[in-house]
């Protein structure tokens, strides 16, 4: 899960209890706020800014680490040389593993103020509990490198995960290496690339999910000349070793959009939706029969079940043949995550296509047993959007059951968050609804620690308030099982 601020003003910063605020004062430049994780649960929050730079080219960031209740775990320095003058460097990621921090540094020029062409990205690791760096300025996949498309994700007690260029990978860039792990202290253990090929095809890669056992990869082969998917395919790698443990072809009577993909207890589970087979094999955007699910064991390769739902089959809500949902517009699959007691919960958003794009309506909400059979359907009212309302799960207190969190992102004179809460018990679903209004404030929010969402306004005249932003801790209202 990555959630990452972007600003650019001159600020300091104070925090107390609850919340953390930016003053607007000149010390440094402010470059990323961003929420760290330790096995898919906030550890805490890692605010970075750019110092100075002096006349050896040589740039000086500072670090502040926060806890989940935004009190400093730590502050240090991380000193960088940019390779030519007018260049300039800034942090663009940061991700924690094990009681290390890795920092993505990327390089760039600028063109009438802005940021223009981007070079080189270098890492840095910082040993988090005696707070020195312990590796610095070092290179990952160079040749063919895009900064833009790369990537980095942390593998927990394994390392972290560097993917160069995850949108396509063209298979005469021979130099180029998709996926490569690192250890805590940055140094390369494994790379990756997929070693089949198709005469005149692209390879398309999306990372599905990451942990410190498995990295779950869709991979699809197509045919640039005749935009024909040749071969679709779902990789898992043993991510201590890049040793792949699972080569799976999505082959089926259907055409298949893999959308989800993870691990649990040795299995594999992959889901999305299925279309009518064309001779393309490529998934259109809208139309579509229904969702599948396909489970697959990871020692044997054998498939435990292979599911198809088909949108007429879905209880309490009219769905038509193609996916289109009565005065509502077409299904958007947005999160299936499997429950403790292995039924399902699928959620999803409604949306028309308009001269403007989609405009998303309705949420709905699928229970499904072990089976992966429709058990129920719930529809909530929400605010119509150009943009997707979907953010964020996580956990509720006390392992009761899981908030997903939607947010209104379009008018920010009457923003409204929206927070389901799902119970693993009782199967019970409750929405909360938070109004967010301030008129001298531009309005984010973002993950917290369990029983906590973070609200993030931005002051549109910092001059006038005295500071530029202020994250604040809001509690969230649960039930007791």
């Amino acid at each position: 899960m990555k959630k990452t601020l972007l600003l650019l003003l001159f600020i300091a910063q104070f925090s107390f209890g609850q919340s953390y605020t930016v003053l607007k004062e000149t010390v440094g430049e402010f470059l990323i706020f961003t929420p760290i994780y330790e096995h898919e649960v906030l550890f805490g929050y890692v605010e970075v800014r750019r110092m100075n730079v002096d006349e050896n080219l040589n740039t000086a960031f500072k670090y502040t680490v926060l806890d989940k209740n935004f009190n400093t775990i730590s502050t240090g320095e991380l000193i960088e040389q940019v390779s030519a003058p007018k260049r300039y460097k800034k942090v663009t990621d940061v991700n924690y593993s094990e009681g290390y921090l890795l920092f993505d540094l990327t390089e760039y020029s600028k063109r009438g103020g802005k940021e223009f062409s981007f070079f080189s990205k270098t890492y840095q690791v910082v040993d988090l509990k005696n707070n020195v760096v312990i590796n610095k300025g070092f290179h990952v996949n160079e040749p063919h490198y895009n900064p833009n498309y790369s990537t980095t994700y942390s593998l927990d007690k394994t390392g972290f995960l560097t993917v160069n260029g995850e949108r396509t990978i063209k298979n005469f860039m021979t130099e180029t290496i998709p996926f490569c792990a690192l250890n805590t202290k940055g140094e390369k253990i494994w790379e990756y690339q997929n070693p089949r090929n198709f005469k005149k095809a692209e390879n398309y890669y999306s990372l599905k999910n990451y942990n410190e056992d498995y990295i779950v990869l869709s991979n699809f082969f197509r045919n640039k000349d005749r935009n024909e998917v040749i071969e679709a395919n779902v990789v898992v790698l043993d991510a201590k070793t890049g040793t792949e443990v699972l080569y799976y072809p999505l082959e089926s009577e259907y055409t298949l959009a893999c959308e989800y993909g993870y691990t649990k207890e040795g299995k594999l589970y992959i889901g999305g939706k299925f279309f009518e087979k064309d001779k393309d094999n490529y998934p259109h955007f809208k139309e579509s029969l229904g969702i599948f699910q396909k489970v697959i064991d990871l020692k044997s390769s054998t498939i435990v079940r292979d599911s198809y739902v088909k949108n007429e089959s879905f209880k309490g809500v009219e769905i038509s043949k193609n996916g289109r949902v009565s005065g509502e517009g077409f299904l958007q699959y947005q999160k299936c995550t499997l429950n403790p007691d292995g039924t399902f919960f699928v959620l999803a958003e409604s949306f028309r296509i308009t001269q403007t794009g989609k405009s998303y309506t309705q949420l709905y909400t699928f229970l499904m047993d072990k089976d992966f059979n429709s058990v129920k359907t719930t529809e909530y009212d929400v605010k119509s959007t150009m943009g997707y309302k979907y953010y964020f799960s996580q956990r509720i207190a006390d392992k009761m059951g899981r908030a997903y969190f939607f947010f209104d992102k379009n008018d920010n004179s009457n923003l409204e968050l929206n927070i389901l809460n799902y119970y693993y018990k009782s199967k019970k679903e409750t929405v909360q609804k938070m109004p967010l209004t301030n008129k001298e404030c531009d309005i984010n929010v973002f993950p917290a620690k369990e029983g906590y969402v973070s609200i993030v306004e931005y002051y549109k005249d910092p001059k006038k308030a005295g500071k530029y932003m202020e994250i604040r801790l809001e509690k969230l209202n649960y039930e007791r099982e």
